[in-house]
């Protein structure tokens, strides 16, 4: 859940919110609908990051979990030179390597055992909530869902910006997010 309480926030040259007060409750669907230049993407900000802004009011954030965001900016990646099923499957493998180096770790650092256990706990249970096992075969799903079963093996550069944008959007629900924010 989020809570929105009597929220003011304002550029030195323009009020974006006065007031503005509303609940997004957990399993609801919410859109903010306006002309550019409004405010959306600073709400989206503030709401996801209040304590790099000064605003009045009051923000409650009720949930656990990772937050998915999908930003409407986020371009330079599309310039790497990268496959997009390994654009899509890059945490799934920076996790496995974690595991991998932590392993690594264990077999000669015996002063640090319990910290080491934990940090292993940490990331098998980070890999474990987003189906890491199966992640080449639910990617290749997802790709099949979205209609892009034939971009798997281009590079993202070579994907049209509409394609870009929807392979963003499936990374991000790959990685089963409890709350996703998609600025458009």
């Amino acid at each position: 859940m989020i809570k929105v309480e009597k929220l003011s926030y304002a550029f030195p040259e323009k009020d974006l919110y006065k007031d503005v007060s509303f609940t997004i409750e957990d399993g609801q669907h919410a859109v903010l609908i306006g002309s550019n230049g409004t405010g959306k993407t600073t709400l989206v900000d503030i709401l996801l990051n209040d304590e790099k802004y000064l605003y009045d009011g009051k923000i409650t954030r009720d949930f656990e979990g990772r937050v998915g965001y999908v930003s409407q900016y986020e371009k330079e990646e599309k310039d790497r030179e990268i496959t997009v099923f390994d654009f899509l499957a890059e945490d799934f493998v920076r996790l496995q390597k974690a595991n991998e180096d932590v392993c690594k770790e264990m077999e000669t650092n015996f002063d640090d055992m319990e910290a080491l256990l934990e940090k292993f706990q940490q990331i098998l249970d980070e890999y474990t909530a987003i189906d890491g096992d199966n992640y080449e075969s639910n990617i290749k799903k997802q790709l099949k869902t979205a209609g892009l079963t034939h971009t798997e093996n281009l590079p993202i550069s070579a994907i049209s910006g509409g394609e870009y944008k929807l392979m963003q959007i499936v990374r991000e629900m790959l990685l089963a997010p409890n709350l996703l924010v998609l600025d458009e």
